[in-house]
């Protein structure tokens, strides 16, 4: 399958660009970078270092450094500095052999080239994409897939009450693509958050890794400690999600996920609500304008992601013991007790 991986990478995304490189059924055509957990100079940089450390051959593109409309708003308080965790800082590593601003224009060129033969995996705010469908509207429609990690459609969110990061970031973005016809596949929330990785398993996954490149075990390593850091300081969770290797799954094997089709809209004007995903999905006979991932098989996942990151075996039983969770849903019970 070819594909783009369209990232603002963080450290949740390095972990799924790992993922993606080891993956053989991807055949990865080119990352480009756009700013949303970190601003888009400091993303390219650590996909540059990635690709490095991968010895990857796909070229990577910078792309968009704001988003539509608003202001940026980015999360170094989750990613880090450099969103990897201040690996960058300390190493004193800074590339700037990218080339810049052409995100857009290299996903239009691949659309028209590949067509259907393409999927588009964005694990970062739908800015890049929202350009190239200005720039080609008709090529970006018959691309293969573009699959989403955005949105939440059943509780509560991850940066506002209702609202998902990389959604919430630029909601102009995303609420235009949808409504130029362009059909997403939306990796949200509600399944992402199905799977939390206890510090005990990640920290047991780096110490018996196998075949990892030492500098990237590293990066990796102290990333994922801030990363783990952030959730245990703001949620009290001694650990963390797998948000966008979760979504580059849904590319590796779609048999994993069910997908729902529905109407999908954003919110871009509300005081409270900007970046609010919203999707009626009793209205099922309707041909919507996106698919929704309403469940997965975290185990079925969990396993290949160990194997293919870390080259290691994680046993069923204790994915099922420690890993699988259900969300944090809005439930009145406890208040009207």
């Amino acid at each position: 399958m070819h594909v783009i991986i369209d990232t603002d990478a963080g450290v949740d995304d390095s972990l799924a660009i790992v993922y993606a490189a080891n993956s053989s059924e991807l055949q990865i055509e080119m990352l480009t970078t756009v700013s949303g957990n970190v601003p888009v100079r400091e993303v390219t940089q650590n996909v540059l270092l990635l690709k490095d450390f991968l010895q990857l051959k796909a070229p990577v593109f910078s792309g968009a450094e704001v988003p539509r409309v608003r202001k940026l708003v980015t999360a170094p308080e989750v990613h880090g500095e450099d969103g990897v965790g201040g690996y960058r800082i300390l190493h004193n590593i800074s590339k700037n052999d990218w080339e810049t601003g052409e995100a857009a224009n290299k996903i239009v060129e691949a659309a028209r080239r590949l067509r259907n033969k393409l999927t588009i995996i964005s694990i970062g705010p739908m800015t890049n994409i929202a350009k190239a469908v200005s720039i080609d509207a008709e090529a970006m429609r018959a691309a293969g897939n573009i699959i989403q990690m955005g949105g939440v459609f059943f509780g509560y969110g991850n940066t506002t009450t209702f609202t998902e990061f990389n959604i919430f970031v630029d909601p102009d973005a995303a609420d235009f693509v949808l409504n130029e016809g362009v059909r997403v596949k939306f990796v949200p929330l509600d399944v992402t958050e199905k799977l939390f990785m206890p510090r005990t398993i990640i920290t047991s996954l780096f110490n018996s890794s196998k075949g990892m490149d030492s500098n990237l075990k590293k990066l990796l390593k102290q990333a994922t400690d801030y990363y783990i850091l952030y959730h245990r300081v703001t949620e009290k969770l001694d650990g963390c999600y797998l948000h966008d290797p979760i979504t580059i799954a849904a590319a590796v094997n779609p048999k994993w996920f069910k997908f729902v089709d529905s109407f999908v809209s954003v919110e871009t004007k509300g005081d409270h609500t900007a970046g609010m995903t919203l999707a009626d999905f009793r209205k099922r006979k309707q041909k919507g304008n996106s698919e929704v991932a309403v469940s997965f098989d975290a185990e079925k996942f969990l396993l290949d992601f160990a194997k293919k990151v870390f080259g290691v075996k994680i046993s069923s039983s204790v994915i099922r013991k420690n890993c699988l969770r259900d969300r944090n849903y809005p439930k009145f019970s406890n208040i009207l007790e």
